[in-house]
């Protein structure tokens, strides 16, 4: 990806100012915004690098935990103006955030995209205004070169297979690897990265399982509103065929519980006695507290503090550096069960970290 230190990416902007301001109107006055407010103009103040957030929203737990790494990240005490643009959850509001903060010639622009498609046009004129763009958690899906400068974020398929072959090592372990298995999908949001990557997962575990079957597959959005109308509706037409609900993320997985709740019915590992395995991602606070308990069987994390990295890589930026094209964050994989205490995708081990109060309690989110 590009390499645009402090002075090249001055440079690069001068050359296409006078273009710009005869194309451009003139930004109203300045303004800081707040954290997860309405649109700001960029603030242009000497040591003071503005940077526009194009944030998704604040659909779930792990998506306010995010937003608030970035907020405590940037602040003016750490060299930075933030500009945040609430795209809430409308992927047009997101390409008109980008353009909006090239108008405002701001001096990087945070991209968190809530879809991967769509970005072509409004990539290219952050270009050529000469603004780097950092793409972080999600992905975009460009065919120009050097359409934005870094990308930093999770392997959403990893984190797909480590949940099957949790599912696969569990099953094992209670003797059930052969037996037919009724399985519900609630999706996340259609055409997003964690979305794409975890559904590819789960379709290549049903291929490779035969006696796994997919009773359904409904979209949940991410959120627990949606997450619970899906689940009821699956409810009352498969009744108690369903034996697994993968749930894309944690708030899909609170409201599948309350389903689950209020239909008589209880969620937990014993599928033996009929329990409901509830199958889930992000590994937020209140996820976890579910998994220690035993509603939630696994949970495998995606980190969201994603903060720190991003004036890292910033940093990085304004002294000249070179960047990898991708980055990939760390995570782990979560269940209050002994057993599996590891999983194995394509040969790599992985532990199954045991969950504890203690170890919930001093998790950041």
């Amino acid at each position: 990806m590009t390499n645009i230190g402090s002075t090249g990416r001055l440079a690069f902007r001068g050359a296409v100012a006078m273009f710009l301001s005869a194309v451009l109107c003139a930004a109203p006055a300045a303004v800081q915004a707040d954290p997860g407010s309405a649109d700001g103009v960029a603030v242009n103040e000497d040591g003071i690098l503005t940077v526009g957030y194009v944030m998704i929203g604040a659909e779930s737990d792990w998506r306010l935990a995010c937003n608030r790494s970035v907020a405590e990240a940037f602040t003016r005490a750490n060299g930075y103006s933030l500009l945040v643009n609430d795209a809430q959850q409308k992927p047009e509001k997101q390409i008109k955030a980008v353009r909006e903060f090239v108008n405002q010639e701001v001096d990087y622009i945070l991209l968190n995209p809530i879809v991967e498609s769509g970005w072509e046009a409004s990539l290219e004129e952050a270009r050529e205004a000469g603004i780097p763009v950092i793409v972080f958690d999600r992905e975009v899906d460009v065919r120009t070169e050097d359409a934005f400068t870094a990308w930093i974020g999770s392997d959403f398929y990893l984190e797909g297979k480590k949940s099957c072959a949790w599912l696969e090592a569990y099953l094992a372990e209670k003797g059930l690897e052969e037996e037919p298995l009724g399985i519900v999908h609630i999706q996340g949001t259609p055409g997003s990265s964690a979305q794409i990557g975890r559904t590819m997962a789960l379709d290549d575990a049903l291929t490779r399982h035969p006696q796994w079957q997919l009773l359904d597959r409904q979209n949940g959005d991410f959120t627990t509103a949606k997450g619970k109308e899906v689940m009821v509706d699956m409810l009352a037409r498969l009744g108690d065929r369903i034996q697994v609900v993968y749930c894309e993320n944690d708030n899909e997985a609170y409201g599948a519980l309350e389903a689950i709740r209020e239909a008589g019915l209880t969620a937990g590992p014993d599928l033996q006695a009929g329990q409901i395995l509830l199958m889930s991602f992000d590994a937020a606070h209140n996820g976890l507290q579910l998994t220690l308990e035993g509603k939630i069987a696994v949970n495998t994390e995606c980190a969201p503090l994603y903060g720190p990295a991003l004036t890292q890589l910033i940093q990085s930026l304004e002294r000249g550096e070179m960047l990898p094209e991708k980055q990939y964050v760390q995570e782990a994989q979560f269940s209050g069960l002994e057993k599996p205490a590891r999983v194995e995708v394509e040969g790599e081990i992985y532990d199954v970290t045991p969950l504890s109060q203690e170890l919930i309690d001093r998790r950041k989110y």
